[in-house]
């Protein structure tokens, strides 16, 4: 599986390049979703918990309850630290696979599932 070029960003670390995309993964929760950007490799998605509820102006209008979408600033320097401690344990990126799982909590970087 590969993600797609439009709507993602590309980062270089350790000489090679990257491609990655943050996206809602509801109840509070974010996803980056990380690929080399040399082939279709294995994918890595990464949960984190949200920072800023944000309320949507279209729900607020139609007088229903709130419905909060998540946000989160995710810096370049946030996801070259997840792709070290990635390939640190064990991602193989050019390597074609099942998606890997974690959840990066504070500055740690903890493997879901196994």
């Amino acid at each position: 599986m590969a993600l797609p070029k439009k709507g993602t960003r590309s980062i270089t670390v350790q000489q090679k390049t990257y491609r990655w995309v943050v996206s809602s993964a509801g109840q509070g929760m974010l996803v980056v979703t990380i690929q080399s950007a040399g082939e279709a490799g294995q994918l890595i998605r990464v949960y984190m918990k949200a920072d800023v509820p944000v309320m949507s102006a279209a729900t607020e209008q139609a007088g229903d309850s709130p419905l909060a979408q998540e946000r989160r600033a995710i810096k370049p320097s946030d996801v070259e630290a997840i792709i070290a401690e990635a390939v640190q344990q064990g991602w193989e990126p050019e390597k074609k696979g099942t998606p890997l799982s974690f959840e990066w909590r504070g500055d740690v970087l903890f493997s879901k599932g196994k």
